[in-house]
């Protein structure tokens, strides 16, 4: 099994603390995708964070999301990986505790 370097652990968990500090009390799931920002005016990242189970409930990703994000992302590129789309998602499970599923690429 391949280990996550620290340092993308410790970015991973900067993002996942961003994601909670921005999310509706009353959710229990949600699914943040990140895509390259691949317009004319180049550079940055699309950022959706959604409820995943209710249409069109969608939060803002705050300024400090973003520069986790920014921070994840620069490191992908110090280490030379390539990455198309970074997601994060939760939900609550039956006994009351969160469950966290991130999708990115390994080492």
């Amino acid at each position: 099994m391949t280990e996550l370097p620290q340092e993308q652990r410790d970015l991973d968990q900067k993002i996942v603390d961003e994601i909670f500090a921005i999310l509706p009390e009353e959710w229990t799931a949600f699914q943040v995708v990140i895509e390259p920002r691949r317009d004319l005016d180049g550079g940055g990242q699309i950022v959706t964070v959604r409820h995943p189970e209710t249409e069109g409930a969608d939060v803002e990703a705050s300024d400090d999301l973003r520069a986790a994000i920014g921070d994840l992302v620069a490191w992908f590129a110090s280490v030379e990986r390539r990455w198309d789309v970074l997601t994060y998602a939760g939900h609550v499970d039956q006994s009351g505790m969160w469950r966290l599923k991130i999708k990115a690429p390994l080492p």
